[in-house]
């Protein structure tokens, strides 16, 4: 079991200290974790900007957890970097000056609004605000190489007032198609993100259809990740997203190291 989307403290959201995220996955017997703490740089409006305040205490306190849990547990270095147009530069030099295994490319703001404060929807109908999104991820990622999987293609969903029907996922698939596309152009990836789960929708992030998808155009690399901000969360719903990825083809999840993948059967 692995699980590649955990915040710690070091995210202004996070819950639990790394070091309790690592007691905790190691209490599940999970095999190995990716620290992703939130960077977006350069985020407006926002007074709980998910930003890591100290990059190098970052670093070093996550090679300390690292040499602590030799052996019981692999620890990778991440970050999940929240991607604007103006920032694409900052964030792709971040990740060249620290020494990361992994990074997640996560769009939370189209024009500055992020869905989290609701004020997105209340000049979108349910397709454009679908629509609005992915055009926003495409855009972004056209001009964005530095980073290993995308995750959660569809967090706007999480917070949308409109009731969600079981067809919602072909919503603007001409767009998410092109963003699949670009993934398996560029060599990238995507992450099944199981925070989905909790959503009424009881589907990840993206949908097993869109992992499919993907699949079928080519995709190779896949994480799981439960975007865990707290103990609780660490490893959540592992078994149904393997069950998932199975059903979209993959015999394979992702793990990384100094940004290179490698290939565990599950």
């Amino acid at each position: 079991m692995l699980d590649y989307h955990v915040h710690s403290t070091f995210s202004p959201d996070g819950e639990m200290t790394m070091e309790e995220a690592c007691r905790q996955a190691v209490s599940l017997e999970l095999k190995e974790i990716a620290v992703t703490d939130h960077m977006d740089i350069d985020l407006p409006d926002n007074e709980k900007a998910f930003q890591i305040k100290d990059m190098n205490q970052y670093i070093s306190e996550l090679e300390r957890i690292r040499e602590d849990f030799k052996g019981r547990l692999k620890v990778k270095k991440g970050i999940e970097i929240g991607l604007q147009d103006w920032t694409l530069e900052m964030a792709a030099d971040l990740t060249v000056k620290y020494p990361f295994d992994f990074v997640i490319a996560s769009v939370h703001l189209v024009n500055g609004e992020d869905p989290y404060f609701r004020t997105y929807f209340h000049t979108r109908d349910k397709i454009k605000s679908y629509t609005d999104y992915y055009h926003t991820i495409l855009d972004l990622l056209k001009d964005y190489d530095n980073f290993n999987v995308l995750g959660h293609l569809d967090y706007f969903r999480r917070y949308s007032p409109y009731e969600y029907k079981p067809q919602d996922y072909r919503i603007g698939l001409d767009l998410t198609e092109a963003i699949l596309r670009l993934l398996v152009q560029k060599g990238k990836g995507i992450e099944l993100n199981t925070a989905g789960f909790r959503h009424s929708s009881n589907q990840p992030h993206p949908h097993p259809e869109v992992l499919k998808w993907f699949r079928e155009l080519g995709g190779e690399i896949v994480t799981i990740g439960s975007d865990a901000h707290n103990a609780a969360f660490i490893g959540y719903e592992y078994k149904r997203a393997v069950e998932c990825l199975k059903y979209a083809g993959f015999d394979y999840v992702a793990a990384f190291s100094e940004m290179k993948p490698e290939f565990i059967r599950i």
